[in-house]
């Protein structure tokens, strides 16, 4: 039985209907990419740090590590530290957006 999801005029498969080799690839690509983000963030952070902090306020210079906390100390301050709120929000979007199209199709047009 296959059940496909309709988005966007497109059909999806679900998780369950891949093959064993596009799971596979998409776990190695996760696998590599999630930390190469992770890291590339924390080198530009570190870079941008380094480049203006020290010059302009008289700081010191900071390693990759340090980089690394900083993001992750703005996260906590400026987002709360709760991944699922900004899920559930746009998932209510989703839901407004809908009802507001569902109601179009069943009201006719006025000329």
């Amino acid at each position: 039985m296959c059940t496909l999801k309709m988005e966007h005029g497109r059909r999806h498969k679900s998780w369950s209907e891949w093959s064993s080799g596009a799971k596979a690839g998409v776990i190695a690509a996760a696998a590599v990419g999630v930390p190469g983000i992770f890291a590339l963030c924390g080198l530009v952070t570190m870079w941008l740090w380094n480049a203006l902090m020290p010059e302009i306020f008289k700081l010191p210079a900071i390693g990759f590590w340090q980089a690394l906390g900083l993001l992750a100390l703005s996260h906590v301050l400026f987002k709360g530290g709760s991944a699922g709120r900004t899920a559930r929000g746009h998932w209510r979007k989703r839901q407004v957006w809908k009802h507001l199209r569902d109601d179009e199709v069943e009201r006719p047009e006025q000329a």
